[in-house]
């Protein structure tokens, strides 16, 4: 593996995955100081490598040991975390079936050994640049262009995704849904511009609460790198909890409320202080007895459901539920 400089992480970063030594040292060596280069000798340690590292690009041989790298590509694949990482496979194998084999497990290229270096380094630069402009497209795609966080689309994929980890390792998870109380009177007197400015700070507010590493859920809890903010649509926001317990959904809450406040924003006509109102769902996956998994969509509906209801009591309140049964 290379060793890592202060610009490393400003450089690509290459994964070259070959049994034989030598083969990694001539593509490293063409590959020049341009990238921060990873290596693997096994498909097992290609993958180990992936999961753990920022890999932009991987170049695999595909005659290996015990797995070969068709099967290496086909496995990354599969893996939501690395389905994106192009793969260009280096190889002495150059019958044009195997060509066709690679391209339909999900290589993006094909460089035939023995490399020539001024290839290499083109197909590498093709693919990067490549890589780069879906990598923006999709991040435009998934961000809200009132709120500048996560949309719902991206919102409710990852709730469905949570949904089932939580189900299968036992564990809790908290969806909560803001609202902006008042909100049709407030655009009525304000006018849409002015709403989605102060929809603006309200966001900010609420993602600083999303991003606080401080300790200040139940039990000490640390806020979880799995947390998500998002905008759920018009004047609601969605906040995603995984592993939290209903404590610390509340405290969360609370703090989400008490962040809006003090923002101090009010409306144009009346000068009412603006404030939100939280619903929530927490559902204890080790205690549930349900026939049918818990999906995605009935957390979603439970929170709003939830949201209503402390909206229909007044401003600034929150109204959470907790789903377990007793075993």
């Amino acid at each position: 593996m290379a060793t890592s400089d202060p610009a490393s992480e400003q450089r690509p970063h290459l994964l070259i995955v070959d049994d034989v030594p030598e083969n990694i040292e001539v593509l490293a060596a063409a590959l020049g100081d341009d990238y921060e280069v990873f290596f693997a000798i096994s498909g097992e340690e290609a993958m180990e490598i992936a999961l753990n590292r920022r890999i932009d690009l991987i170049l695999l041989d595909i005659m290996m040991p015990d797995v070969d790298g068709y099967e290496v590509c086909r496995l990354l694949k599969l893996e939501p975390r690395l389905a994106e990482i192009p793969v260009i496979f280096v190889t002495a194998k150059t019958e044009l079936e195997d060509e066709a084999k690679g391209f339909a497990v999900g290589a993006v290229d094909y460089i035939a050994k023995p490399i020539k270096r001024l290839r290499v380094r083109a197909r590498v630069e093709t693919h990067l640049q490549l890589k780069a402009s879906r990598d923006r497209l999709r991040a435009l795609a998934n961000v809200d262009a009132i709120a500048g966080m996560p949309n719902r689309a991206v919102c409710d994929t990852l709730l469905a995704r949570e949904a089932k980890r939580a189900e299968l390792d036992g564990t809790r998870l908290s969806f909560l849904l803001v609202g902006l109380d008042d909100v049709e009177a407030i655009a009525q007197s304000a006018g849409q511009h002015a709403l989605e400015r102060q929809l603006e700070r309200i966001a900010q507010a609420i993602g600083a609460q999303c991003s606080d590493q401080r300790s200040e859920r139940g039990a000490g809890r640390i806020s979880n790198p799995l947390d998500l903010c998002a905008h759920y649509g018009g004047s609601r926001f969605a906040i995603l909890l995984p592993q939290a317990n209903a404590e610390a959904a509340f405290e969360r809450a609370s703090a989400i409320i008490e962040a809006v406040a003090a923002l101090g924003l009010r409306d144009a006509d009346s000068k009412r202080l603006l404030t939100v109102s939280v619903g929530g769902i927490t559902a204890d996956f080790a205690r549930l007895d349900k026939a049918e998994p818990l999906r995605g969509q009935e957390l979603a509906l439970a929170a709003m459901q939830a949201l209503e209801q402390a909206m229909h009591s007044g401003q600034g309140q929150r109204w959470l539920q907790r789903w377990e049964a007793t075993l």
